[in-house]
């Protein structure tokens, strides 16, 4: 999924915060999987949140800090 947006990182300045907290969250997921199962529709709600959230944020931006 990285590599699929890593060439959009220059057209949302934001993404690259998203992803960072995506990988996080995984990160996480992964290590507590022991101790708590987290579904995989919750896990996949967070990933698009996070992804939309971040998309978002960026075209807020731009439109109060437009680049010329």
């Amino acid at each position: 999924m990285y590599f699929l947006l890593s060439n959009s990182l220059n057209l949302f300045s934001k993404l690259k915060y998203g992803l960072a907290i995506i990988l996080t969250f995984i990160g996480f997921k992964m290590l507590l999987t022991p101790v708590l199962h987290i579904s995989s529709s919750f896990s996949l709600a967070v990933v698009f949140s996070v992804l939309l959230v971040s998309i978002a944020a960026s075209f807020i931006m731009a439109k109060k800090h437009p680049i010329n």
